[in-house]
């Protein structure tokens, strides 16, 4: 994560909160959530969902923060990543 990124989800969590950032995400994953139905009932558009999508990002970075680090959330996501790949190549161990 970039240092100006960084400075705007800490001020963020300085001025809201932790709690009332937590308490967001869950409100952008139901936004994310809304928009997808919409998005399959043909009653709302790509870039509808893409929008919600980049909420979702945007709070989800700033709670790896809260939860023990960017770093660690990058590493976990490697992890995650590898275990696919593994499982599309037919490997589930």
């Amino acid at each position: 994560m970039d240092k100006e990124t960084f400075e705007i989800y800490k001020l963020a969590l300085d001025k809201w909160g932790i709690e009332a950032q937590i308490g967001m995400l869950t409100e952008e994953c139901g936004e994310l959530l809304s928009a997808v139905n919409k998005f399959n009932r043909s009653r709302c558009s790509r870039d509808d969902v893409l929008t919600e999508l980049a909420d979702v990002s945007i709070m989800v970075e700033q709670l790896s923060l809260i939860y023990g680090g960017y770093d660690k959330f990058l590493e976990e996501k490697d992890k995650k990543l590898t275990r696919l790949l593994k499982r599309i190549n037919g490997n589930n161990s």
